[in-house]
């Protein structure tokens, strides 16, 4: 008898020092934001819709997430804003007679979110990578700009969702 009450003080313990929160109870989201609206991503760079692409990737991210709703500019208690900064391939690994076997494509990216009167919440920088294989340096351009470049942005998306109710 002594053992199960020992053993249910034990487990009471544990359990009450948990802290789960289901995804849809909790929005951690700062400055209390619910509904956000995105504005037209900037791109800064020369490699041309890389914007429309990521505006697409976050639209689509941001709706999979129950914690924020995606709305008109009218509707909205934020205003989440992108610029793309950087757009980058080079070389990340070489061969032993010295040819680049692999090129990495990296894009980096400034976020803001303001509040509904315009007053800044917060911004950061962030930026996503991917290595891959290429023959020649033409190849790996190419390469970059119709697939891998999108897997990158893909991968931007889910970090600013990350970051908007994370670390931001």
């Amino acid at each position: 008898m002594l053992k199960k009450g020992v053993l249910f003080v034990f487990f009471a313990f544990i359990l009450s020092s948990c802290s789960y929160n289901f995804v849809g109870s909790y929005s951690g989201l700062v400055g209390g934001v619910s509904k956000i609206y995105i504005s037209e991503v900037k791109n800064l760079t020369n490699e041309p819709n890389l914007q429309t692409y990521l505006k697409g990737y976050l639209i689509n991210e941001l709706n999979l997430d129950s914690r924020v709703s995606v709305v008109k500019r009218q509707d909205a208690d934020g205003i989440l804003s992108v610029k793309i900064t950087s757009y980058d391939i080079s070389p990340s690994s070489f061969s032993a007679s010295g040819l680049t076997s692999m090129y990495r494509c990296t894009i980096v990216v400034s976020v803001s979110l303001k509040g509904e009167k315009g007053y800044l919440i917060n911004d950061k920088s962030l930026s996503a990578y991917r290595d891959y294989n290429a023959q020649d340096a033409v190849s790996a351009t190419e390469e970059a700009r119709l697939s891998i470049a999108k897997q990158v942005l893909k991968d931007l998306a889910l970090k600013i969702d990350n970051e908007l109710f994370v670390n931001f």
